[in-house]
């Protein structure tokens, strides 16, 4: 009898104490309900490719931990992350469904149902105007605005089946395309406009005479911040450059860029944001910068940064060792679309509501094709509407063929085009009547700028002034072409965008990814 309850004694005992604790004991320290002891864990599936994620309209908590029977300890929710770059290598199926372990902006947080997800979305944009052009047909998965499927994994839209590739704009009229990938199913509505003049003009501007050509380097960049490159790691920069021009002119850091951690080797190009910028627009302190994963390809991904609330130049490089409340405000202020067509993502703008970009391609000198315009939301990144355009001086024999272009509004944008054969540089104004662009030339200037035949590396306009950008070099320029103003800065590193604000010019650089504002010494108080 004595053995028998010595029995009982040391096994109620413990089950008693057990279940004293798991109710008393605070959240912090009780293993059992903060998830570092799992009674029933979930069988959980790791798969060998990154899944990235859409988040959906409403928020989901996040646990801690996983069980066959759902989340343990939700300690946060999605309400700031749904914005940033959610990814996951890990599932786990449970009795309240499916659960991702959750990875935001490379960093692991926990567990969310999957359906706080976009599931089952084919989404494109529903109206594509194209401008009559027998040289040119429209790919019709560019018109893409990303693809979920029932799990919510963005799926690369190359692999999503039409009922035709091309729509071929010789000839006017309407068609329908149809999408499908596995159930999911939408349609694209195709007008050709019937105008065949549409775009066709004459080049006949007086060129005004330009400066002299100055120095600087042609390629991919020579130079990096202290800290990008392997000797570094990589690591993110602690001090923000300063660089002088020989005016005493300073253009300084604002804002170092994150690099997204990447959570396998080798991502595919749609689950990688970056690390190569190559346009930006800024409007009201919200920098947006076009990505992509590797150079002379058309699809990427942009990304915005509140920099009203991102005001340090340097904290936000540190999303993987940053202090957890730090990281939930910078992740609520980076916004970063599905993988998307931005072409060479040089010419991208905003407004209050939409991206503008330009798509065009940098392989293309100057060929007699359409180039592909788009109108996306800022709300959600969805391509709202898609037109293209074309401008020949008289004829298809003299295209002019725009790597570079500013946006006003949904029917104004600015363009440049260099004229290598003329050593000249012509801006044009395109309007938008209906969906009909009409090109009109405003302005040239005699001069290719610079030497060794470096390329136009940004171009945007404000209050009447066209600002072009060069590696090391910005000239501002009056809409007829004169020359107000130029600085020259020995950075050895590539630009990649401008813009303007509040008069003030601001530069992207390369390697790292950096936005620098020039100060100029005859106005002190910027």
């Amino acid at each position: 009898m004595n053995i028998m309850k010595k029995f009982l004694y040391f096994i109620i005992l413990p089950i008693l104490i057990l279940f004293i604790l798991y109710f008393y004991l605070p959240l912090k320290i009780n293993p059992l309900k903060n998830g570092s002891i799992v009674l029933k864990p979930a069988p959980v599936t790791t798969y060998t490719n990154v899944q990235t994620k859409l988040a959906g309209p409403h928020d989901f908590p996040i646990y801690r931990n996983i069980s066959k029977d759902g989340g343990i300890n939700a300690f946060t929710s999605t309400k700031d992350f749904s914005n940033g770059l959610l990814q996951s290598l890990k599932s786990a199926q449970t009795k309240q469904g499916r659960f991702y372990q959750l990875t935001v902006n490379g960093r692991q947080i926990g567990w969310v149902n999957e359906k706080f997800f976009l599931r089952s979305k084919l989404l494109a944009a529903k109206h594509v105007s194209l401008t009559r052009n027998p040289y040119y047909s429209f790919p019709v998965r560019d018109a893409i605005s990303y693809i979920a499927d029932k799990h919510g994994t963005l799926i690369d839209p190359k692999k999503v089946s039409a009922s035709q590739n091309f729509v071929n704009s010789t000839t006017p009229g309407k068609f329908t395309i149809k999408l499908k990938y596995h159930h999911l199913k939408t349609t694209i509505n195709v007008h050709v406009r019937p105008n065949l003049n549409e775009g066709i003009t004459v080049a006949n501007r007086t060129a005004i005479a330009g400066p002299s050509l100055v120095k600087t380097f042609s390629g991919s960049s020579k130079s990096s911040s202290p800290n990008w490159n392997p000797e570094n790691n990589y690591q993110p920069e602690t001090k923000i450059n300063r660089y002088y021009d020989n005016k005493h002119n300073l253009m300084i850091t604002q804002f170092y860029q994150p690099r997204f951690h990447s959570l396998t080797p080798q991502p595919t190009p749609l689950n990688q944001i970056g690390v190569i910028p190559q346009g930006i627009s800024l409007k009201q302190n919200q920098l947006t910068v076009s990505y992509f994963s590797e150079p002379n390809v058309e699809w990427g991904h942009l990304v915005t940064y509140n920099l009203n609330h991102l005001s340090d130049p340097l904290k936000s490089q540190n999303l993987l060792t940053m202090k957890w409340r730090e990281f939930k405000n910078t992740s609520r202020n980076i916004a970063i679309s599905p993988y998307m067509k931005l072409g060479h993502g040089q010419s991208i703008g905003m407004t209050k509501k939409y991206i503008y970009v330009l798509a065009s391609s940098n392989k293309e000198a100057n060929p007699d094709k359409s180039e592909e315009f788009f109108q996306i939301s800022r709300k959600n990144y969805q391509i709202n509407h898609l037109w293209t355009i074309k401008v020949w001086n008289r004829s298809s024999y003299y295209p002019r063929y725009f790597h570079n272009a500013c946006f006003i509004n949904s029917h104004l944008m600015y363009v440049t085009f260099h004229n290598a054969s003329k050593g000249l540089y012509e801006y044009w104004k395109l309007s938008r009547n209906g969906n009909t662009w009409m090109p009109t030339e405003i302005g040239a200037t005699q001069s290719d700028f610079v030497k060794n035949n470096s390329p136009l590396q940004g171009f945007t306009s404000s209050r009447s002034k066209f600002y072009l950008a060069f590696n090391d070099n910005l000239f501002i320029i009056t809409h007829p072409g004169k020359l107000i103003q130029h600085y020259q800065f020995h950075t050895l590193r590539e630009t990649e965008g401008i813009a303007v604000e509040n008069d003030r010019p601001y530069i992207e650089l390369s390697r790292r990814p950096e936005l620098l504002q020039i100060k100029n010494q005859q106005n002190k108080k910027n």
